[in-house]
């Protein structure tokens, strides 16, 4: 493992712990702070998702020209500045439910131009080949849910810390992840070159190079239809955008408060079982090796995550919630493993950013609508037949998809 590719996990580490605050503070500013109604706290989480959904393919275009590279860390500083500006906010009791959309539409905005730039660079620090591409794919999601993990539980005790500790440890994150980047980017023509040799290889597969031509949206979209492998997967993420975790951003803050009569300590207790569940997920799939199948693999997780689903809207008790939010973190880490690893490995790298980011919007994009869509279910009959729901239509794409060959006999090349 070389120096650079330990910085950048450090550096992904530290954002995640940021981002883990975050995935507690602002869903928690609208139903706690604020005592918002099921549906603005739809709102309020597809705020930060929605730029995503206008922006991701530009960014993904953007990612694939020379240099672009150099504009992470200041998309890092740009983060630190907004949470800082929040704080201030908050602080001075200016805290409404248009500042908090305003914040989530910032924030989405920014992490839209990140996504596709972060992981674009994965495949040049550990180098191609499947074995090494999912390898390091599980190892940047240990260090992204490990990080999460401590930033949803120093979230949860936001009352007792105070709410400046908690923005000053998310910024403090962020500064220093933005240094890491700068280090791990500053030569760059020595992580290109881990790629060269790939590249002669893969040419005979390739348009002929045009390197006068910039990368275009067009381009990227007409490759990833070609591809039916990456076809299906994107079907498969679109949906999990936009009913499981539509159903995470919008249903968990809400049973919370409303079924579980909890605060934002049971909340961050909540998002930390996920968390843990990803955790041990990640950990299980490094400790496992290499996966023969990971379309496979995702496809299953459809299956699992219908079963806990319709567990959750059975009305567990308080310990039984917890068990089950444990189950679905854990489904969700190796979906999110296996997709992602699936992807890396059947791309090629001219394609990689702008693939990367119709991925990032099929979950991203999705997501807002998903959130809106639950918000107001919940809102009209209860967060018991939303669960239902969830899981019904899980299981009915699972059952859909036993014929799809490509992604079910997809072995790792």
């Amino acid at each position: 493992m070389s120096r650079r590719f330990l910085l950048y996990l450090t550096a992904i580490g530290l954002a995640s712990l940021a981002t883990g605050i975050q995935l507690v503070m602002l869903p928690w500013l609208a139903a706690g702070q604020l005592q918002l109604p099921a549906g603005q706290v739809g709102w309020v989480q597809s705020a930060q998702l929605l730029p995503g959904a206008a922006l991701m393919l530009l960014s993904g275009a953007m990612s694939d020209r020379r240099g672009s590279d150099r504009w992470l860390p200041l998309y890092y500083l740009a983060m630190f500045s907004l949470h800082l500006l929040m704080l201030w906010v908050i602080l001075t009791s200016h805290l409404t439910l248009l500042a908090l959309m305003i914040y989530g539409v910032l924030l989405g905005t920014v992490f839209t131009f990140i996504q596709p730039l972060r992981d674009r660079i994965l495949p040049r620090l550990v180098g191609e080949g499947s074995n090494r591409l999912q390898h390091g794919v599980v190892l940047v999601s240990m260090c992204v849910y490990v990080g999460q993990a401590v930033g949803v539980a120093l979230s949860g005790q936001m009352e007792g810390l105070g709410i400046s500790t908690v923005f000053g440890v998310q910024c403090a994150c962020l500064l220093f992840a933005a240094l890491l980047y700068g280090l791990v980017l500053k030569n760059r023509q020595a992580m290109d070159g881990n790629l060269a040799e790939n590249r002669q290889q893969s040419s005979s597969t390739q348009l002929p190079a045009q390197n006068h031509i910039q990368p275009t949206i067009q381009q990227g979209l007409q490759y990833l239809w070609r591809h039916p492998v990456l076809r299906h997967l994107i079907v498969l993420v679109s949906f999990n955008g936009f009913m499981n975790l539509g159903v995470f951003l919008v249903a968990l803050p809400l049973l919370a408060r409303d079924v579980y009569l909890q605060d934002a300590a049971f909340f961050s207790i909540l998002q930390l079982a996920f968390v843990i569940g990803n955790v041990a997920s990640t950990v299980g799939l490094l400790r496992s090796g290499h996966v023969e199948r990971p379309g496979r693999a995702v496809l299953f997780c459809l299956l699992y995550s219908a079963v806990i689903m319709l567990a959750i809207s059975a009305g567990p008790t308080e310990t039984g919630l917890l068990i089950l939010v444990f189950a679905w973190g854990t489904v969700a880490g190796v979906s999110s493993n296996m997709g992602k690893a699936l992807l890396q490995q059947q791309v090629t790298d001219r394609y990689r950013g702008r693939v990367l980011s119709i991925y990032f919007l099929a979950l991203l994009g999705s997501a807002p609508l998903g959130a809106l869509f639950c918000g107001y279910i919940m809102d009209s009959w209860g967060g018991s037949l939303l669960f239902q729901l969830s899981g019904y239509v899980s299981l009915g794409l699972f059952v859909l998809y036993l014929r799809e060959s490509s992604l079910w006999q997809k072995e790792n090349s």
